[in-house]
C-alpha cells in the first residue's frame, strides 16, 4: 500500500488528503501555485530556513516584516499592513529595476502576499521574496515592522525566534502509556501516543503483565520512540512530564536521560496539549537563559584577553577581512545606512533620515558573519552602562559546518575564548550533554 510521507516531521499517512491536512494543521505550512510551475510556501521556522535564505543570491531581495494577530487566517488589519509594506517595497523595485525584472518580481511578491494573507498567523511574519527565493515564515514574537530592499534578505529576527524559542520534545508519562509531543513556546505537536496493551486481552493469551513490567515496557516504547525523533530531527531539549516515580525510572534507566533539561512532576493522563506546554515553556526558557549568559561570559573572557572588538565600523571591518569567529548584538539594536566602495565600507545615516526601504546594516553584518561561518548571538544587553551594543571575537569562524544541527544546538555551549582544538572537543562535546 503506498504511503505520504510528511517532509516535516517524518509522519507516514495513508491518503494524500490526511497528509495535507496534516502539514496544514501540525505545521502551519499551505502551498500555492507559484511563478512558472514553482512551489512557493508557508516555510516552517527552522535553521534549514534561515540558511537557505541566507545564501540566496541572484538580484533584489524584498524582506516585510510584521506584527500580526494569532488567527487560523491573517485577520484583515494584518493584511492591510501587509499590503501597505508591499507597496513600500514596489516603490523601491520601481527605482532599480524596469521591464521584465521588474514584472517577474511584482508577480512573485503579489503571491506571496497572497498566500500570507490565506495562512495562519501567529504575532509575527516575514515575508521573503527574491527572483529566485520566496517564503512566508511566521514567528513566534513581534518584530520591528520595516520592508527593506537589498542585496540579501533580512533574517535577524528569524536568527532571534530560532534561539529565543527553539525547538524541544515533551514526554508525558502515564503509567501504562506516554505522548510524545515536539514544537516551540506554547505551540506543541503530538508526535505519538502510546499504551500498553490492554491486559484483560493478555490475561486471555495467557500472558498478563504485573504493574511493573507495564511500566517498564512503556519507558522502553518511549526510548524507541525518541531514537526515532532523534534520527529525524536530532536531539532536542527535553521536557519530562509524569508522577515523582516514573521520573525517577526514566532518569535511571533511559538513555535520553542526558537530553532532559527539565521535569514536571504532575499527572500525565490529565493533561492536555496546551497544559503540558505551558508546564514546559518556562523550563525551557530557563536553559535558554543559563545559554545566554554563558555566552556573555565567554565575551568577557575574550574581551580580558584583548580578542574582541567594538563598535559597528571595526565589527564590520573584522567580518570584511574574515577574521571574526563570534558576534554579539544586543536585539532592538539597528542603524540605517548603505554599502560603499564595492561593498566594503559602512556609511550611516541618521535615523532620522532613513526610509523604511533602507537597509540596517546590523541586519547586514550579521547577514555577513553567519555565511562567514561565524556564530551570532542575539541578546537582550552586552553591558549594564550605555555602551557599545554590537561585538565581534577575533578568530577563526567555525564554517557553516558547524551549523549541521536541525535546531542549531551544536552552537549552545560557549566556555570563553578557546583555541580551535579544543573548541572543536568542545562543539562536539556540547551533542552530548548541550
Amino acid at each position: 500500500m503506498a504511503t505520504w510521507h510528511c517532509p516535516v516531521c517524518g509522519l507516514d499517512f495513508a491518503f494524500h488528503s490526511e497528509l495535507d491536512w496534516h502539514v496544514r494543521e501540525a505545521h502551519c505550512v499551505k502551498r500555492t501555485a507559484g511563478l512558472a510551475g514553482q512551489l512557493e510556501r508557508q516555510a516552517v521556522l527552522s535553521w534549514g530556513v534561515v540558511r537557505r535564505l541566507q545564501s540566496a543570491h541572484g538580484g533584489p531581495s524584498v524582506s516585510l516584516l510584521l506584527w500580526t494577530t494569532p488567527a487560523a487566517v491573517m485577520t484583515p488589519e494584518d493584511a492591510a499592513d501587509l499590503h501597505q509594506l508591499a507597496d513600500v517595497a514596489l516603490g523601491r523595485l520601481g527605482r532599480e529595476l524596469s521591464g521584465e525584472p521588474l514584472r517577474h518580481m511584482e508577480l512573485r511578491l503579489e503571491e506571496a502576499v497572497r498566500a500570507a494573507e490565506h495562512s495562519p498567523t501567529d504575532h509575527g511574519l516575514a515575508v521573503f521574496v527574491s527572483p529566485v527565493e520566496t517564503a512566508v515564515v511566521p514567528l513566534p514574537f513581534s518584530p520591528r515592522e520595516r520592508a527593506v530592499v537589498n542585496g540579501s534578505f533580512a533574517t535577524r529576527d528569524l536568527l532571534d525566534a530560532l534561539q529565543t524559542f527553539p525547538m524541544y520534545r515533551a514526554l508525558v508519562l502515564r503509567g501504562p502509556g506516554f505522548r510524545l509531543l515536539e514544537g516551540r513556546a506554547e505551540r506543541l505537536n503530538q508526535v505519538l501516543d502510546w499504551q500498553v496493551p490492554n491486559p484483560s486481552l493478555r490475561r486471555a493469551r495467557g500472558s498478563a503483565w504485573t504493574p511493573r513490567q507495564r511500566r517498564h515496557a512503556a519507558l522502553a516504547e518511549a526510548d524507541r520512540a525518541i531514537g526515532a525523533r532523534v534520527a529525524v530531527l536530532g536531539r532536542l531539549p527535553l521536557v519530562v512530564v509524569g508522577r515523582k516515580r516514573l521520573l525517577g525510572e526514566f532518569r535511571k534507566r533511559s538513555p535520553h536521560a542526558a537530553s532532559v533539561v527539565g521535569e514536571v512532576s504532575a499527572w500525565g493522563s490529565m493533561l492536555s496539549r496546551a497544559s503540558v506546554a505551558q508546564l514546559a515553556t518556562p523550563l525551557i526558557r530557563a536553559w535558554r537563559e543559563e545559554h545566554t549568559q554563558c555566552y556573555l561570559d565567554a565575551l568577557a573572557e575574550a574581551d580580558r584577553n584583548g580578542a574582541v572588538v567594538w563598535d559597528l565600523e571595526k565589527v564590520w571591518d573584522a567580518v570584511v577581512a574574515g577574521q571574526v569567529e563570534r558576534v554579539w548584538v544586543e536585539r532592538d539594536y539597528w542603524s540605517p545606512g548603505r554599502l560603499a566602495h564595492n561593498g566594503k565600507r559602512l556609511l550611516s545615516l541618521e535615523a532620522k533620515e532613513a526610509r523604511p526601504v533602507v537597509p540596517d546594516i546590523v541586519d547586514l553584518i550579521i547577514e555577513r558573519a553567519a555565511l562567514a561561518g561565524a556564530h551570532v548571538e542575539i541578546v537582550e544587553r552586552l553591558s549594564e552602562s550605555d555602551g557599545p551594543r554590537i561585538a565581534a571575537q577575533l578568530g577563526h569562524p567555525l564554517g557553516q559546518g558547524q551549523n549541521s544541527s536541525p535546531d542549531g544546538f551544536l552552537e549552545q555551549t560557549p566556555k570563553g575564548s578557546l583555541s580551535s582544538s579544543s573548541r572543536d572537543r568542545e562543539v562536539a562535546g556540547s551533542q552530548r550533554a548541550y
